[in-house]
Order: C-alpha cells, then sequence, then structure tokens
C-alpha cells in the first residue's frame, strides 16, 4: 500500500483514499479516520471532562461503574464497558476480561502467565491480565500466532 502525505497552507484537511476495492484494511483505515475525532465524556469530582480513545489507557467496570485510567488520572464514565468497546470497535480500545478494556497503543511488554493468561505492562506502569477466555482474541488482534 503507497501512503502519500501532503501538506497544504489553506483550505481544509482531506483524506484521500484509492482503492481498487473496499476490504477489511481499507474499512479499517475508515474507521479510525472516523474515530480520531470520537469524545468520550468523563467525570472527576464533579467536572466533565472531554477524553479522545488515544487518552485512556484502560477502562474498568468497578460495582455498576466504568472507570477511565489515563496517563495521570482516574474518571468516571456514564458510558457502559459494552458500549465503549462496541463504539471504539475499530480502534485500538480492545476487551481484556469480563470488566476491562486496554488500548493497545500504551502496551509496553507482554508476559505468558499461567493458564493461558497474559500480563500486561503498560507505559504508565500499571499491570493487567487478560483473562483467558480473552487471551486468543488478543493475541490475534495483536497479530501473534499462537
Amino acid at each position: 500500500m503507497k501512503v502519500t502525505i501532503e501538506y497544504v497552507s489553506t483550505g481544509d484537511q482531506e483524506v484521500l483514499i484509492r482503492c481498487k476495492h473496499m476490504d477489511p484494511t481499507i474499512q479499517s483505515i475508515l474507521a479510525c479516520i472516523k474515530q480520531a475525532d470520537e469524545k468520550i465524556f468523563a467525570v472527576k469530582e464533579r467536572e466533565t471532562f472531554i477524553l479522545h480513545p488515544v487518552d485512556i489507557y484502560y477502562a474498568e467496570a468497578v460495582d455498576h461503574k466504568v472507570f477511565l485510567y489515563t496517563k495521570s488520572d482516574v474518571l468516571e464514565c456514564q458510558d457502559s464497558l459494552f458500549n465503549l468497546e462496541k463504539s471504539f470497535r475499530y480502534s485500538e480500545i480492545v476487551r481484556i476480561g469480563k470488566s476491562q478494556l486496554v488500548n493497545l497503543m500504551h502496551i509496553e511488554k507482554l508476559k505468558s502467565i499461567l493458564h493461558s493468561r497474559i500480563e500486561i505492562m503498560l507505559t504508565s506502569g500499571d499491570k493487567l491480565i487478560v483473562s483467558r477466555h480473552y487471551s486468543q482474541a488478543f493475541k490475534n488482534r495483536l497479530g501473534i500466532n499462537p
């Protein structure tokens, strides 16, 4: 695939895709472009913050509440984990457990552990565990062959 970037000093930004047919790769690129402008609203100490998916390191559901973990904050999101996963299915945010999502962009290293689970070390220093139920889909998403 050839990629060309042209810088312009005036006018609107534009993305042009030339393809022979629409395939999964092109669909994924389109979804990423569309989701680049997506926003997530989260609350901390009665203030509402606007986050972009790239800001989120991971999300976790605890006691019927969803918390979003960024580099330096923990915020509460009014959306469900299921809706977040569905909204960002073409982004780098993936499910790793019944109550957790992780942003693949913030993974520093992986380690296989007992019972087909995977330990994730994030660039923030946080450690998460990919449950055995989600480990194969997680590996597939990363392009790791079993």
